[in-house]
């Protein structure tokens, strides 16, 4: 296949599917049906159409009485996308980092688009996937068990901006009943957060974990999430998950015994390390606070 991007690979292979699904209708496709379906304009989809009919040899028909296009020959399909060794080694990777979300709700989700992937690739790698990568393995860390329900019902109220009604306990052990408007869902350290505006008063906006939400349920109402708020900027400033009104300066003193292991590691983007006379190593950063 000749030089092309992967978002125009997949971009053509489903213009190709809407050729083959739309020849057997008595309404043929036309331009708006693929700027619609591709949300591209018209001169996309018409260079589009022209790189499939000089470049591929695509059977793509106009008729003009009809206005819209077909397959005159409905068994035409794009050449496969052409991998590269890294590449395919990459993807190798990728499934194997798969297994260290085993029994959480992002399993589910990237099982399934890892499968459509190696469907749209099928006999396009020449390489077995698992002889790529049988010598190195991925131990993933350990992680919270989240109701998938759970997940799937804030996920869905974030996506809506539709506020929701929870029962939740805190680190204290104590369950009560909270009224939110999710703003922003986060993966951290083996457990899903969702960063949410308290709608009780002072109203402020505060992260909790979806592994100690005991029920969720819909409300109705409907938010605008403010302009202002953004998540890069949220966590920027936190440590970890972790985020309060005000930052407050912190410095953490480590043993000789684990100096090494500290110095390697990236606590909050505002640390400076110092190293000891005797060994010893001290971290400075700038922001800790209260989690619910």
């Amino acid at each position: 296949m000749k030089h092309v991007t992967r978002p125009q690979y997949y971009r053509l292979k489903r213009v190709v599917e809407m050729l083959r699904e739309g020849g057997t209708n008595e309404r043929w496709l036309n331009s708006r049906d693929f700027m619609r379906e591709l949300e591209v304009s018209r001169r996309t989809v018409a260079r589009d159409l022209d790189f499939l009919r000089d470049e591929e040899n695509a059977p793509v028909a106009y008729d003009a009485a009809r206005h819209g296009y077909r397959l005159t020959d409905e068994s035409y399909s794009l050449p496969p996308m052409r991998l590269t060794r890294r590449e395919v080694f990459s993807f190798a990777i990728a499934r194997k980092l798969l297994a260290s979300f085993e029994g959480t709700p992002l399993e589910l989700d990237l099982r399934s688009v890892l499968r459509k992937i190696a469907d749209s690739l099928e006999g396009s790698i020449t390489l077995k996937l698992d002889s790529v990568t049988d010598r190195f393995t991925v131990l993933g860390d350990d992680y919270v068990r989240v109701n998938p329900a759970i997940w799937e019902a804030v996920a869905a109220h974030l996506e809506q901006s539709r506020a929701i009604q929870v029962r939740y306990e805190r680190f204290d052990g104590r369950v009560g009943g909270y009224w939110l408007e999710p703003y922003h869902l986060l993966a951290y350290h083996g457990n899903w957060y969702v960063v949410a505006r308290n709608t009780a008063p002072p109203g402020r906006i505060e992260t909790y974990t979806l592994s100690r939400m005991r029920e969720v349920q819909g409300t109705g109402a409907v938010f605008t999430r403010p302009a202002a708020f953004d998540a890069r900027s949220w966590f920027r400033d936190a440590f970890g998950v972790t985020r309060g009104e005000e930052p407050m300066a912190v410095c953490l003193r480590f043993s000789l015994k684990v100096a090494a292991y500290i110095k390697e590691r990236e606590w909050h983007r505002s640390q400076e390390m110092r190293e000891l006379p005797d060994g010893r190593v001290e971290s400075f950063s700038y922001s800790i606070s209260h989690l619910r």
